[in-house]
């Protein structure tokens, strides 16, 4: 009985080994990795988990010999390789099946039943040759515990020497070749700071009293910043896309989940390459990865991808027996849920930008460097971290009133991912690094808390998911302390880029520069000192102030608030949610889809001076100046002209493990399709 306990062990061991490597044959011919640890990855894993079968399977057989005395140990081998093989094979065979013929649309019934029957067949097939060859040939060694283990010893090492070959791609290169002396004269490194899901009204230089953001405040002292700068969505890869392309999303086409950046567009990134910058990227959330070809127009693009468990790298996350691993996982664990199942914690991230910027700077090399922090995107962790999350990961829909716990941990990530960022910034003047460099900090969108009766970002256009910071710190503390209040856009980021390292701006951008010298006048003259008003002493005679007043020359005339405005169009397509809103003049224009799952109005009318927080929707009895009808005429015309770009939109397949990875993010309720 142990002998036969043992060969389906040892049958069961070797399928899982074969199995596993075909489904990894199948996940690096995808192409969507640049590393090949699947294949022994799954040798090893696969191997375990029929092995693990193979035990159960050996019992029946062992009692079946009772039952058949003469069942020889060729057909109990054999049966022991086909208690795996026929039920993992089955599923694995559907799952490329539905991606690779499909399209990851579901296998109908009839496919379904020819795969079935496919492997049926073939069970048979071994069934009757299996133990010819494990009678008449050398394999049958394989009978013996020396066979087995030296066969799957023989296809983990085989599949090892081809895991470790040098990528399809090339190393990405931390320190690229583009020396300083190549870049225009006088142009300045760029650092941009993208805090994901940061909202304008918790930051003290707009406004918060919390205390929370003292090293961003430090900033904006060094800096300039944009009181009413507004992204042209509320998720992710649409804003982020807009971002990089100057392009409003009907531009470049990443509106929709599936949908990628195209290579049309021309990038920052590209723009700052052609003009002989290092380009570094150190994305942080899987939706503006290679995945989804964010990588253009960088030398360095590495994605700060969360830890994966068991030693997995990202081809072996792709596995299907991988995610069954990690689901056993959390169940073990109960619910505690460390920060780097997510993203990378904002100390990481700016760990690996410091070792970018001292190598290009040791190189010489004028560089743009876009760092990516997900403090605070959900789920909210406690900091120091303890392993513990909350947020919209368990609770997609809570209740209304958890939004002061939940704001409350939303703020204790910003106040964490300050504090890093400003250890960040030290280390910046101590390498002599921050001076003279444009630092630009920014958010991709905001986040809901129930204000408008909901959660989350992506839904809705309202202010709190798409009005976000803006500060430049512009070399040599030029316009330090300055504020702009006049409305600009996210488009307008990269053009002003380009102007401020003299590089030529691509003719496909459709936002402006934000610092021309036009603007520059503007800013100044709005904040200008207003001369001090004439004073009396005791005695009633002037001051020597007063004079000095007087005779001084009058200070320039201040612009309106609205003089440097620009127009800003937002658009959505999330989960069946089809919005765009237009700002304009104080006025906020928002349309919606009829029916759409939010249960957001068709329209609705804001006017933002005596009602920032959007509550009075005046549809019904709007302001003169905001007349819905000419802004509803002006929404969709803007949308026209950036529609109009010849942008053709990417679709892309999104494998399982990214699928993941987006849903633990939020933005997929389901994989099923993607993952068997």
């Amino acid at each position: 009985m142990v002998r036969r306990i043992w060969l389906g062990f040892a049958g069961a061991m070797i399928a899982g080994a074969i199995i596993g490597i075909t489904e990894a044959l199948f996940v690096l011919w995808g192409g969507a990795v640049a590393e090949y640890q699947a294949l022994v990855y799954a040798a090893v894993l696969y191997g375990l988990i029929g092995g693990a079968v193979g035990l159960g399977a050996g019992v029946g057989i062992a009692l079946l010999g009772l039952v058949f005395k003469k069942l020889s140990d060729p057909v109990g081998w054999t049966l022991g390789f086909l208690s795996v093989f026929l039920p993992l094979g089955v599923v694995i065979a559907r799952y490329i099946v539905n991606k690779a013929v499909f399209a990851e649309a579901g296998v109908p019934g009839s496919a379904m039943g020819a795969i079935a029957g496919a492997f049926v067949v073939a069970a048979g097939l071994l069934l009757w040759l299996a133990p010819v060859f494990l009678t008449r040939t050398p394999l049958k060694i394989m009978l013996e515990p020396r066979g087995s283990f030296a066969a799957w010893g023989g296809l983990i090492g085989l599949s090892g020497l081809f895991s470790f070959a040098p990528s399809p791609e090339g190393a990405a290169q931390m320190v690229p070749v583009r020396p300083a002396s190549d870049a225009p004269a006088g142009a300045p490194d760029v650092i941009l700071i993208v805090v994901d899901t940061f909202r304008a009204d918790h930051v003290g230089a707009y406004g918060n009293t919390d205390g929370l953001t003292p090293a961003i405040d430090k900033l904006a002292a060094d800096g300039l910043l944009f009181e009413q700068y507004v992204t042209q969505a509320s998720w992710t890869r649409a804003s982020f896309a807009s971002l990089y392309s100057s392009m409003a999303p009907s531009g470049h086409k990443s509106k929709l989940k599936a949908e990628a950046l195209p290579d049309e567009v021309d990038t920052i990134a590209e723009v700052m390459s052609a003009n002989h910058y290092a380009t570094g990227g150190l994305p942080n959330n899987i939706n503006v990865t290679r995945s989804f070809n964010f990588q253009q127009g960088f030398d360095y693009f590495e994605y700060q991808r969360p830890s994966y468990i068991a030693g997995a790298e990202e081809s072996s996350a792709q596995l299907s027996m991988y995610n069954v691993l990690r689901k056993l996982r959390d169940r073990l664990t109960k619910g505690k849920y460390a920060v780097t199942d997510y993203y990378q914690p904002a100390e990481v991230v700016l760990e690996n930008a410091q070792t970018f910027i001292a190598g290009n700077r040791a190189a010489g090399n004028r560089y743009m460097l876009v760092v990516h922090l997900m403090e605070p995107h959900d789920p909210y962790f406690r900091h120091p971290y303890d392993g513990y999350a909350v947020g919209r990961a368990w609770h997609p829909d809570p209740a209304a009133e958890e939004a002061d716990e939940l704001r409350g941990l939303y703020r204790g990530e910003i106040k964490w991912m300050d504090q890093q960022l400003g250890g960040f910034f030290d280390w910046l003047r101590a390498q002599g690094a921050y001076d003279d460099s444009l630092i630009v900090l920014t958010a991709d969108h905001g986040e809901e808390f129930h204000e408008h009766g909901g959660w989350w970002h992506g839904i809705t256009l309202y202010d709190e998911q798409i009005h976000v910071p803006l500060i430049m710190k512009l070399p040599r503390a030029e316009l330090a302390g300055m504020r702009v209040p006049w409305q600009v856009r996210e488009i307008d980021v990269a053009p002003t880029f380009a102007y401020l390292t003299k590089a030529k701006a691509s003719d496909m951008w459709q936002g402006k520069n934000l610092l021309d010298a036009g603007d520059v006048d503007l800013i100044r003259r709005w904040n200008a000192p207003e001369a001090p008003a004439a004073t009396v002493d005791a005695a009633g005679d002037p001051s020597v102030e007063a004079v000095e007043a007087v005779e001084a020359p009058p200070a320039p005339t201040r612009p309106t608030a609205m003089e440097g405005e620009r127009t800003a169009i937002a658009e959505q397509d999330f989960e069946g949610n089809q919005i765009n809103s237009l700002r304009l003049k104080g006025c906020k224009y928002i349309e919606a889809n009829p029916g759409n799952p939010r249960g957001l109005p068709e329209t609705a009318l804001f006017y933002l001076p005596e009602d920032p927080a959007e509550q009075r929707n005046l549809i019904a009895s709007p302001p003169p100046q905001c007349e819905p009808g000419a802004l509803g005429a002006v929404l969709r015309e803007e949308i026209k002209r950036a529609g109009g770009s010849g942008v053709t939109g990417t679709v892309v397949e999104i494998p399982c493990e990214e699928c993941q990875n987006l849903m633990q993010l939020g933005y997929m309720s389901d994989c099923s399709a993607a993952c068997p």
